[in-house]
């Protein structure tokens, strides 16, 4: 991805199918709490490597309230979070916003539970729709994704060559 190629954008339109939320021994599953902004902002920093606001990423979102944002305990801490709010530039659709996992949780198989609670959520809600951005290296949150039934869209010339050069990484 050049510093012009837009992040990758995916689609999932069949919202029948949600698969069950089956969490790991010993990891719950809770919405957010008012106040725990901080530990918000710890997850998605220590799984984007920078900082991110919660008020300017979540609580000026159309769409947000805190019980459309998702948390992973285990063992009483939160190591895993994901939104799902809605996006102006993609009106009538859910968006499923920072799908963050701790690095030292990451390989348990969170993301799968998470992003179908998150699913879940906009189903409730009505959305025919859901869309993502990503970027092409996370390749296990892509596969995440596409087991979940998210397409790639082709919307930006850069797109097509990345996606082969992505299926060709994760069909090794």
């Amino acid at each position: 991805m050049t510093a012009q190629s837009p992040q990758l954008i995916m689609r999932k339109t069949n919202m029948a199918v949600i698969p069950r939320i089956s969490l790991p021994d010993g990891v719950t599953l809770h919405t957010h709490i008012p106040g725990n902004e901080k530990i918000w902002e710890n997850i998605v920093e220590r799984s984007f490597g920078a900082h991110f606001d919660f008020d300017s990423s979540l609580t000026s979102r159309p769409g947000y309230r805190p019980e459309h944002v998702f948390y992973l305990s285990k063992d009483g801490r939160d190591i895993a979070t994901v939104s799902a709010i809605e996006k102006e530039t993609y009106p009538g659709e859910g968006w499923l916003h920072m799908v963050a996992v701790d690095p030292d949780a990451q390989g348990l198989g969170l993301s799968f539970p998470l992003v179908a609670a998150a699913l879940s959520c906009f189903r409730s809600r009505g959305f025919a729709s859901v869309v993502l951005s990503t970027d092409d290296f996370r390749l296990p949150a892509i596969k995440t994704y596409l087991r979940l039934g998210f397409e790639p869209l082709m919307d930006h010339e850069s797109y097509p060559a990345r996606w082969d050069a992505i299926f060709a990484k994760i069909r090794k």
